[in-house]
């Protein structure tokens, strides 16, 4: 008997060593809605590529159609390039770190969401630092969209307050909530309109109500923010895959929502029992992941009302997925943040009304 206690208890302080020890896993508990199996026919057809642009480019996280007719994007190396009406690309300048969401003010001039420098604002005089990020001595932990509003005010998601940019697996494996969306009014003017949520991505505005819409990445949601108010509700839940930057139409009145991956069922299967999760981590540390899905092209329109209006499924490349996707020039335009080059798809006829026409 006192063989069988000892065995007993050192299995349970081998368990409480793999759950709570050195190099565990700070599991949380997270309350994700499953994927609306209504959603399933926008997706089950693959849409053949019309053609990839500039295969050069790596990880052109976000593309932004600009007041001047040109489209932009932001760069791995830090390179923001813009499109010119010849199918030529420019050298527009070089943040230095990881650009990943871009936005232009009412006077035309350029702000980015930097992952690893903050809230840049271009200048003739070059960049000026809005706010720094925390490896800086700043505040921001993962500067990672967004939108300027027509009075120049800017709304900004940083993801996560405890894993910044390259970090985004052991973000969702934990489960944690602590992104938040900022609101800024000028140089290191800074206000918290709404926290703990669970990575807070892609944002954009619809300029004829001023109405702001923001992706939350690991619960698979669009919200909805009042910028005045704070008000904030869900718009559409349930998306088949993780949603990444989110590009308003304002033809259509369409918000275009990349995934750069489906769903991983077997994985958020965990994040409703923490200790499971911590002792899984252990697991997944030996064993490595779980078979995890391909990342085809991926795209959902919706309209303002939160109702789906298309489905983009690419074929299958083996290549990592889009983070961003919109329609410009009469074309669907994809890219992604660790993806080679540009993809291009035919539009759906009735979404062609597209930015930049």
């Amino acid at each position: 008997m006192r063989i069988v206690l000892l065995v007993l208890a050192g299995l349970m302080v081998a368990a409480g060593l793999a759950a709570y020890g050195p190099g565990s896993l700070d599991a949380m508990r997270m309350d994700v809605p499953p994927a609306n199996p209504q959603l399933d026919a926008l997706f089950e057809a693959s849409q053949p590529v019309s053609r990839t642009e500039s295969p050069h480019f790596h990880g052109a996280e976000d593309l932004e159609p600009g007041p001047d007719g040109r489209l932009y994007a932001s760069l791995a190396d830090g390179r923001i390039m813009a499109r010119d009406a010849d199918g030529a690309w420019t050298q527009i300048a070089n943040t230095e770190g990881r650009p990943l969401g871009l936005s232009f003010g009412p006077d035309g001039s350029l702000f980015v969401a930097d992952a690893l420098r903050g809230l840049l604002h271009l200048t003739a005089d070059g960049w000026e630092v809005w706010i720094a990020s925390a490896q800086d001595g700043g505040e921001l932990v993962f500067a990672d969209d967004l939108t300027v509003l027509a009075d120049g005010r800017i709304i900004l998601t940083d993801a996560s307050l405890r894993h910044g940019y390259g970090a985004h697996l052991t973000s969702f494996l934990e489960g944690e909530q602590t992104g938040r969306i900022l609101l800024v009014t000028g140089p290191g003017e800074m206000t918290e309109l709404v926290g703990g949520l669970a990575f807070i991505n892609g944002v954009d505005h619809d300029p004829m109500t001023g109405l702001v819409y923001i992706n939350e990445t690991w619960t698979a949601r669009i919200w909805q923010l009042d910028p005045d108010t704070g008000d904030i509700d869900i718009l559409m839940e349930g998306l088949p895959g993780y949603p990444d930057n989110l590009e308003f139409d304002s033809d259509t009145g369409l918000i275009w929502v990349a995934m750069p991956s489906p769903r991983a069922a077997d994985l958020e299967a965990l994040h409703s029992r923490p200790l499971v999760k911590r002792l899984a981590w252990r697991w997944l540390q030996v064993a490595g992941l779980p078979p995890l899905p391909e990342t085809p092209a991926m795209a959902i329109a919706v309209d303002t009302d939160g109702q789906p209006v298309f489905g983009l499924t690419g074929p299958s490349d083996g290549a990592e997925g889009t983070t961003t996707a919109l329609v410009w020039r009469g074309e669907l335009w994809t890219a992604g943040l660790a993806r080679d080059g540009i993809t291009v798809f035919e539009a759906p006829e009735t979404t062609r009304g597209g930015v930049g026409n």
